[in-house]
């Protein structure tokens, strides 16, 4: 699948670095703080994505496009939108307020949440936009199958 967006390998870059980011943070807060369901999802999505979504749709459309199967690319897409939304309305369900939050740790999910909340956000214009671009290639490529068309206004000669 041919991208012809330019602001999308700079997002999928962003994409990148706040997934590690989220690593580093939730790495923290399984330290010291709590080890919960949660907050393993979270670890799974900052892995996920730092390290496997993301540099498979930056690097597979460009580099390897039979990799990159137009169908395969929007699945990934919202599979990790959808884990990541769900990471982190469960993340923000037990938060504390700011104004009792007075350790480092209650800190740093809050940062995690925030991190992830615009992460989520990226990862849903991305994948509106391949999934258009999915749509796009799809009509393309079935409006080459069934070849040209006769124009309507002729009716066929019996």
């Amino acid at each position: 699948m041919v991208y012809n967006t330019p602001w999308l390998q700079t997002v999928r870059g962003v994409q990148t670095l706040f997934g590690i980011a989220v690593f580093g943070l939730i790495i923290y807060i399984l330290a010291v703080y709590k080890f919960d369901a949660v907050t393993k999802l979270m670890l799974f999505n900052s892995i996920w994505s730092g390290f496997v979504a993301t540099p498979y749709l930056a690097i597979a459309p460009v580099h390897f496009p039979r990799v990159a199967h137009y169908l395969v690319i929007p699945v990934v897409e919202a599979s990790t939108f959808i884990l990541w939304l769900v990471g982190v309305i469960l993340l923000g369900i037990d938060l504390p307020s700011a104004g009792e939050c007075h350790f480092a740790a209650c800190e740093a999910t809050q940062a995690t949440v925030v991190i992830s909340a615009v992460e989520c956000a990226l990862f849903f214009a991305t994948t509106i936009r391949v999934i258009l671009a999915g749509i796009h290639l799809h009509r393309n490529r079935t409006s080459k199958a069934e070849g040209p068309s006769k124009p309507t206004g002729e009716m066929e000669s019996v």
